[in-house]
């Protein structure tokens, strides 16, 4: 389900590529790839298992941040990963 989430996400964001990702816009650079990646892992918080998370995060960053930054991500594994899980801990803290 998780990897369904990813490529929706995905799919998405490519079809506004111009909207989201040119010099200026909301995606744009290092600090536009941390958003996404922030705002990723907190639709992650509707996932039931820890396990499917936690595969997710690791899978997101080749499924959605390289390709999406078409092979030059502006953050790498690590940093992309840590952002989304920021995102994904902000996402439970409200919910609680």
């Amino acid at each position: 389900m998780s990897q369904e989430y990813c490529q929706t996400i995905y799919q998405a964001v490519i079809s506004n590529y111009e909207n989201l990702f040119a010099d200026g816009c909301i995606y744009h650079g290092r600090e536009g790839c941390l958003r996404l990646a922030r705002e990723y892992g907190a639709g992650l918080a509707d996932f039931d298992t820890e396990a499917e998370i936690k595969n997710d995060l690791q899978a997101s960053y080749g499924i959605l941040c390289v390709r999406a930054y078409m092979l030059k991500p502006p953050v790498d594994a690590k940093e992309w990963i840590s952002e989304a899980q920021k995102g994904l801990d902000r996402a439970r803290r409200g919910r609680a």
